[in-house]
């Protein structure tokens, strides 16, 4: 007859060693690189599994990074800017890319900042902003986000009530759950593979999603769809903004962000994020034009008031204007997008060479309230040039979503809706 406590014990003992030995993998492989548990070449020198941990992941890498500049902003940054590319002057460095994918909203921005701030080192901040954030108000919640309740301060500043509990959910999530132990073992069989996508120490991420999109679809279906999902948003946007006067939406975070990142003696750079013209045409179709000529009005001017310097990289040229590869071809690439929102590295790396290069600008332009209205009326017959004379078969928005009237002047397009 079996001894029931002999059994129990034999059984505890089985479950415990179960669970340190799910534990010590998790530890070793650090799937979501939040311990940061030195990377070993052949089982954890990439992390494919922190995709679906992103803001887990950076806000404990961006503390142990001890960064000069911090990079902030969405998915596009989080894709397309290498914190550690040769384009980086020696007294920015080190680089941290706090870029976050997912629901990034224009909030997240000022939190990801005072989060690398209060965590110290910081003289740099970039803020690259997406145009269409400015399109919808943000509605504050009672209480922040599950992936901001591990931040060390609130949004008004005040020391985070939520901190050490999400700290300790943390710790359980990655180092005791059989779903952290699944991620190890991935992470683990992810290291022989030719195109394995990670999030580096420094924050960045390789395109090795949009790679393998590519490689199966072909870079024609990849516009396609975003295009379908951009003019989605176009209407849902236009139906906000069609009885909206005054100021933009959520320009009041930016004031904070610019009046926290002075209090704070940081150098604040903001973006204008470079789209692909598909989608500046998206939006241009769906009459926001002027809505993006009015933030670019009033971003000048609120840069102008404080020392921060303001970059456009939205406009139709040579870089925006390239063209898609047909359908059905999978071989063909692209030099600079990805799609129409997201841009690749090269596209990153030569954005900051011309802001931090000391060069001549050959694709963008720093805005301020003297020039802002001449450079408003640049993109304009930057547009006319490319769509309305001819050239304009290179979008695909023009193929797939045409509509008859799609070089409507924009002076009656402002008249009609106006900028404010």
């Amino acid at each position: 007859m079996v001894n029931p406590i002999a059994f129990l014990r034999t059984w505890l003992v089985s479950v415990a060693a179960l669970a340190i030995l799910v534990a010590a993998v998790n530890l070793l492989v650090d799937p979501y690189d939040v311990f940061g548990t030195p990377r070993l070449a052949g089982i954890s020198l990439l992390k494919p599994a922190a995709k679906n941990h992103t803001m887990l992941a950076k806000t404990y890498q961006e503390a142990r990074a001890h960064p000069v500049t911090v990079l902030i902003g969405s998915s596009t940054t989080h894709i397309g800017i290498d914190a550690f590319g040769p384009q980086w002057p020696e007294p920015m460095l080190p680089v941290y890319n706090y870029g976050i994918p997912g629901a990034y909203t224009t909030s997240t921005s000022l939190h990801t900042v005072q989060e690398a701030v209060t965590a110290g080192g910081i003289k740099n901040a970039i803020v690259f902003l997406d145009f269409q954030n400015f399109f919808v108000p943000e509605v504050p919640g009672e209480i922040p986000p599950e992936d901001e309740r591990r931040f060390r301060v609130m949004a008004d500043g005040t020391p985070n009530p939520h901190r050490q509990t999400q700290i300790a959910n943390d710790m359980f999530l990655s180092l005791a759950t059989a779903g952290a132990f699944v991620d190890s073992v991935t992470t683990i069989l992810g290291q022989g593979k030719r195109n394995t996508l990670n999030l580096a120490p420094d924050g960045s991420s390789t395109e090795a999603d949009f790679i393998d999109a590519a490689q199966a679809d072909g870079m024609h279906d990849i516009f396609v769809h975003k295009n379908d999902y951009e003019v989605e948003r176009a209407t849902r946007l236009k139906r906000v903004m069609t009885a909206w006067t005054g100021r933009l939406p959520d320009l009041d975070i930016i004031a904070a962000l610019i009046a926290y990142a002075g209090a704070h003696d940081v150098k604040l750079t903001l973006v204008l994020a470079p789209h692909h013209a598909d989608a500046l045409e998206i939006y241009w179709r769906a009459g926001l034009w002027p809505r993006v000529e009015q933030l670019k009005t009033e971003l000048a001017t609120m840069a102008a008031a404080s020392d921060v310097t303001l970059w456009d990289f939205m406009d139709y040229s040579s870089f925006t204007t390239e063209g898609v590869p047909a359908a059905g071809d999978r071989r063909r690439p692209t030099s600079w997008f990805w799609e129409s929102t997201h841009y690749k590295k090269q596209l990153g790396e030569f954005m900051i060479e011309q802001m931090f290069g000391g060069k001549p600008p050959l694709f963008g332009t720093i805005l301020t309230p003297d020039n802002v209205a001449a450079r408003n009326a640049e993109v304009r017959a930057q547009r006319q040039s490319v769509v309305c004379d001819g050239t304009g078969e290179r979008l695909l928005t023009a193929i797939t979503h045409p509509i008859a009237d799609g070089c409507t002047p924009i002076a009656r397009t402002l008249a009609e809706h106006g900028p404010t």
